[in-house]
Formats: structure tokens, sequence, C-alpha cells
């Protein structure tokens, strides 16, 4: 067809009718491939040429304002470019299918188990004359296995990300080239792409100043759209939307205090950050509404501590153990014969608790169970142990939600601050790691919660830029090492003397990598107005005015934003961290313990 200006100005005529009977946007050329045979399909030496004209008679029949496009190879061969790329919108790069086990299908950056990568077809392209801007990446939703673990007796080994069950295989990960792969006895037997690795290419994309991405093919993500929502919250930000649920019960018990509950239900300082983006930090302290509410800078009354419940039944004449369990978290009351009420705090709201009372000897004394909700995650230790609140709850990347149970923060936990009662409750709630964020002269040598929590103290002399700016490789080791204890199941409690300053900055650092957006990023910082003075916001009982912008927002947010070139916040955070020598790994691996 090609060959032939007859058959080239008919098949143009014909494009043209469908382009417009149907509506489109125009038209994209898949030729695979000119001056080749390989798929079984007639070629000559003259192909390269008469493409070249083929998109120019094309151009010409469909206008200027129709896209033309056409996939290439991922070697940039058998077409010349520099030809006529004028008149071609963009060119999706087919970066796949370049290797079977041991190599990858898709890797992205070279290594010793790539044939070709994507990094490399991406060069390719641009020393061929391609602008960067007109070069779209290809993304594989499916992968390629060793013809025998998913595919024997297949003509190919084709295996959509869909019906890959990793089963009795062990999934590794490539660190250089940026992919997956499953093994079986140390062999790879399966090359694909997942969740991580298509996040890996979306940053790419952008990173190198590329048009955008494209998949192949929609039919092989899962019933979650788990590839999709990858690229599109990486690449253009989307977050998915609320889910429709079923109204909060309200006669659920209440496990945030009322007064935290309103500010956090009813402020939003969405509109307020981007009326001010980065440059315009003038007079953000005049937007600031948590003093508007009872308790806010300072508190008199202990509105940082949550709420407790009161577990009630008919009391058993012999000992008793009381067992609560909410998810996978339990603890377990030893009573004695006649106690038939424990009250019990540090509640996770939007829950089921269920509770059962037996005796010593196994006997059921009596059962039952209670809803929570709420919009914060508060917890207190006897007897002073303040500002105290789990980062769980927050929405993240994706519309995912930040997991309860796994990262808190609060204020000081030695000396009198934490008794014996307090130390108890602390275990209780799970904590086997603690992050003393304070000077070096003024830490324990290690935890006093107990022998059993991890303990580490990287010495920072304040908060904010004396963090982030000036001790750029203690930021670095103490991520690392929030992320190596939650590999290790382990919740990591971090603060400093007050759980203010140091604490926030690095509270920032977490919840920006996991894209909690800034309003929740802000409101976090704020709630540390509602404990009393000389914990929060406040010296002899009157307020400080530092706003979450002033402090945490203009210092902290300048620091990242000089630092890095592009992007949100959120994205702004993550290049600080890699910037800093966070590996990238961590950085995923915290995404995936958190996010759910």
């Amino acid at each position: 067809m090609a060959a032939s200006e007859t058959h080239r100005k008919k098949f143009c005529q014909n494009c043209l009718a469908a382009v417009t009977n149907y509506g489109l946007d125009g038209i994209d050329l898949d030729w695979e491939y000119p001056t080749s045979s390989s798929a079984g399909i007639s070629s000559s030496q003259d192909d390269t040429k008469n493409f070249t004209q083929l998109v120019k008679d094309l151009r010409a029949a469909l206008g200027k304002d129709k896209l033309l496009t056409m996939a290439s190879a991922s070697n940039a061969k058998y077409v010349e470019f520099k030809d006529f790329i004028e008149q071609m919108n963009f060119v999706n790069l087919m970066t796949y299918d370049m290797g079977d086990p041991p190599y990858h299908n898709a890797g992205l950056y070279a290594s010793s188990k790539t044939k070709r990568s994507c990094d490399e077809s991406v060069t390719l392209h641009l020393n061929k004359g391609i602008p960067a801007e007109k070069i779209v990446l290809g993304m594989p939703f499916y992968g390629r296995d060793d013809n025998k673990a998913f595919t024997a007796g297949d003509d190919d080994n084709f295996v959509y990300y869909r019906d890959i069950v990793k089963g009795k295989y062990i999934e590794q990960w490539d660190g250089t080239a940026k992919v997956p792969y499953l093994t079986s006895g140390g062999t790879m037997v399966l090359s694909y792409d997942n969740e991580t690795s298509i996040g890996f290419k979306a940053d790419y994309v952008k990173q190198k100043g590329l048009k955008g991405a494209m998949y192949w093919a929609i039919e092989g993500d899962d019933d979650n759209w788990t590839l999709s929502k990858a690229i599109a919250s990486r690449l253009i930000g989307w977050v998915a939307p609320e889910q429709p649920s079923e109204p909060e019960d309200p006669n659920a018990f209440l496990a945030t205090n009322q007064y935290v509950q309103k500010y956090l239900e009813e402020v939003d300082y969405t509109t307020v950050i981007q009326q001010h983006p980065y440059g315009d930090d003038s007079n953000y302290g005049k937007y600031t509404l948590v003093l508007n509410y009872p308790g806010g800078g300072p508190s008199k009354d202990n509105i940082e501590i949550p709420p407790t419940y009161s577990i009630t039944w008919t009391a058993s004449s012999s000992a008793q153990k009381l067992t609560v369990t909410e998810g996978d978290w339990t603890r377990e009351y030893s009573l004695s014969a006649g106690v038939g009420k424990q009250d019990i705090t540090n509640l996770v709201p939007g829950t089921t608790y269920n509770w059962t009372v037996t005796t010593t000897s196994g006997s059921s004394v009596a059962k039952g169970s209670f809803k929570t909700r709420g919009k914060l995650h508060q917890v207190f230790f006897e007897p002073n142990v303040r500002n105290g609140r789990d980062l769980g709850g927050y929405k993240g990347l994706g519309g995912k939600t930040v997991a309860y149970h796994k990262i808190y923060r609060g204020g000081r936990v030695d000396g009198k601050y934490c008794n014996s009662t307090g130390r108890a409750e602390m275990l209780a709630e799970g904590i086997r790691a603690e992050i003393d964020l304070r000077e070096a002269d003024d830490v324990p040598k290690k935890s006093p919660i107990g022998d059993q929590v991890d303990f580490y103290a990287p010495g920072f002399d304040s908060g904010y830029n004396h963090m982030v700016r000036d001790n750029p490789e203690k930021v670095k080791n103490t991520f690392c090492w929030v992320v190596a204890r939650l590999r290790e199941n382990k919740p990591v409690y971090f603060h400093c003397a007050a759980g203010r300053d140091r604490t926030a900055t690095l509270a920032v650092l977490l919840e920006g990598v996991l894209g909690v957006s800034e309003s929740d990023m802000a409101k976090d910082y704020e709630l540390t107005y509602f404990t009393p003075a000389d914990w929060g916001m406040s010296e002899n009982g009157t307020a400080y005015k530092h706003y979450w912008d002033n402090y945490s927002y203009t210092s902290v947010r300048k620091t990242i934003f000089n630092q890095t070139n592009s992007g949100t916040y959120q994205e702004r955070i993550e290049k600080y961290l890699l910037k800093i020598g966070v590996p990238q790994k961590d950085i995923d691996d915290l995404r995936n313990i958190m996010l759910k």
C-alpha cells in the first residue's frame, strides 16, 4: 500500500473518513516493521522512504488539528524519524518485549538481567532526532515467563498482570533495573511489572520531560486497576475518589476528643495552600484557624488525652481475664474475682472492638463488642507523656489510607514523664521501637520503655532547617531506621522533648512521602496546640505564634523547594529524600507497609 501513490491516497482518504465519521482524535500508525518480514508480513528495502511519504500524506489529509502518532520498536530502527517527526504529534515507544527469562521484559535501567532497557530505548530515540516532548514511554501490563511457570504448552509466554499468582514462586526485586521478577530455585521464571515498577517509570517520564506514558494492554490490569491507578497517581496526581461508605454510627463511641474532632472535621487549608504557592509566604499566619477551637493554644483541659471507654459485665467470683481485640491487635487484662468493669483508652477510631471475659480456667463469663468513631487516634501514657498521636488515618497516595498502629509521634518518655503503668500501656499499644530526636546530651543510652524496644538517637539540637538543611545525613539515617523497624513489624514511637519541633519535622517528611495532603499535614502540625503549656505551642499559659506555615511550612517547605526542581510538595519531599541518599526501596517499602 505505502509503495503506491494511488493506494496511499486511498488509504489517507479512508483514514480521514473514519476520523470524521466517528469523531476520532486522529490516527495511530502501528507498522511492525518497515523493511522487516519478522512478523510474516512482506517487506521491501523501500519501506523506510515509503513510510516517510505515508506520514506526510496522512498529515496533509488530516490537517494540522488532528493527532498523527505512531508505535516505534524499542530499538528505534526501521524508519528515519528526522525525515517526518515534524508531522508527528508523538511517538509511542514499545518499551517491552525486550527480553525473556532470565532477562527482563521491560527493565527501566540496564542491569545484568536486561538485553535492552527503557532508558536505553529512550536514548536511542532521542539520538534519532525525536524531541523528548514527543516521546511516550510504553509500559506493559503483562510479563514474560520461561514458558513453564504460567504458560506451559502455550504458543507464547505472555502472562497478564491480573493472572500472576506468586504461589510457590519467590518475588525478587532488581534494584538496578527497577523491576520485579519471580524465581524458582534461584532461577528467574517470570519478568513483569508491578505497582512499584510502574511508579518508577512514571517518575522517569517526568524526570526526562517526556510527553507521557501509554500501556499495553488495559485488559491485563487486575480488578482493582492497580497498575492504571499507579500511573495516574504518580504521573498526573490522580487521587481515588472517596468510596461511598455507610454513615457513621452516631451511637459509636467517640474515640477522639470532641474539640479535636470538631477542629479536624471543620478545618481545611486546601484553598489557602492553592492560593499561596511557594514563593508567596507573606501573611500566612493570619489564615490559621486552630486558635478558634477550645483548647487550641494552649490547652488547659487535657484535650489531647483521648476519651476512656468502660467495658462492664456481671463479674465472676473467680479470677478473670479480659481479652480485647481490634484487627490484629490484642490486649489482655488480668482481673480479680468480683471485678465487673475495665476502662480502656487510646482507642482507634472507625473500628469494632470485640471483648471476652473468661475465668483463669477458661470458662466463659461474658463477651461483647463496641464500635468507635472519630478522626484521630490519640494516645496518652501515664503520668505525663503528652502530645501523642498515631500518624494513621489520613488519606495518602492513590486514595489509600495510612495504616494505624505503625508510627506514633509524641513527647518524651524518660524520667518522671512515663511510669510503669505508662510503659505497660506503650507496650500494650504495640510499640517496639523508639526514636529520641533530642540533642545527644539529653538522651538515655537505651529505651526507657523496656528492653524489648529498639532505640535510636540521631542527636538533633533543634528542628526544621537544623534537620533538613544542616543535617541531611542524620535525616537520611533516621528515615531509613524507621523503615527498617517497620519491615521487622516493630511499630515506631518518635519524639523530641515536647513532641513539637523536631518531631513535627520528621512527621512532615513521613507524611509527605506517603502522599498525605498539605492541608492534613498542616492540621497534624497544629494539633500540638491542643496540648498544655510547655508541651505544645505555648509557654506560661500564652500561645506562641508558631503557626503551621511560619515553622514547618515556611522553613522546611522552603528548603525542600530550594533543593528540588519540580513537583508538588509531596513529590519534592520524595526528591529531597532521594537526594540526601535515602534508597528508593526504603520509600517504596514505607508506602507498601503504611498505605492500605
